[in-house]
């Protein structure tokens, strides 16, 4: 009997010393956030800019991580901007639409002007209706802590028009899979870019 508990207990330490092992070498083995991106980065660079001869990446940062709380807070800001923008737009044009409505001079010119501030005058209306369905949204994810974007910038080399290898700079946009979603060596660019995805992941659902 003591033998077969002995022996049960060498079989299950050798089992749990097994788990343990696997589950060290796992981790080791796993690529870091900064690796797996700048993996998909190189892939990306190579497969999509033009003049990629000779690339070779150099260096990886991870410049600014993004929740989706902290956009939509970002596009709340912008779209209310935007709002009194387009409410300046329409008193203006409600005024010049006034002015012209009450001139006793009725020819083509005016005519012509008087259509023009009524077709400005609807689209300043539907901008301002597509922004705020828009920040009902914004409203229910800006408290949401998830990852939308990490921003990286990204150093390699490329070989320019003489075939001589450049140091070059991208900035890179990636989502929470480190999936690529833009490359740009404009980081202004990229900012603008991010909008854009944000609106087709998070608000055209």
């Amino acid at each position: 009997m003591e033998f077969k508990l002995y022996a049960f207990y060498l079989f299950m330490t050798r089992c749990a010393l097994y788990i343990l092992l696997s589950a060290l070498f796992s981790i080791s083995c796993e690529k870091t956030h900064e690796e797996k991106l700048e993996e998909n980065i190189s892939y990306y660079i190579s497969h999509t800019i033009t003049n990629s001869s000779g690339y070779q990446p150099m260096l990886t940062i991870i410049q600014d991580t993004i929740t989706v709380g902290e956009f939509a807070e970002m596009t709340l800001l912008i779209n209310e901007n935007d709002i009194l923008k387009y409410r300046e737009e329409i008193d203006k044009d409600n005024r010049e639409i006034s002015r012209l409505e009450n001139s006793n001079n009725t020819d083509v010119d005016d005519e012509l002007l008087l259509k023009s501030y009524k077709e400005s005058l609807k689209n300043c209306s539907k901008k301002i209706k597509l922004r705020l369905d828009q920040n009902d949204k914004l409203e229910e994810l800006r408290h949401n802590k998830a990852v939308a974007f990490y921003v990286a910038q990204h150093k390699c080399r490329l070989k320019n028009g003489f075939g001589v290898l450049d140091e070059n700079r991208f900035y890179i946009i990636a989502d929470d899979k480190d999936k690529v979603l833009n490359v740009s060596d404009n980081y202004s660019e990229s900012t603008l870019k991010m909008r854009t995805l944000f609106d087709i992941r998070y608000l055209k659902k």
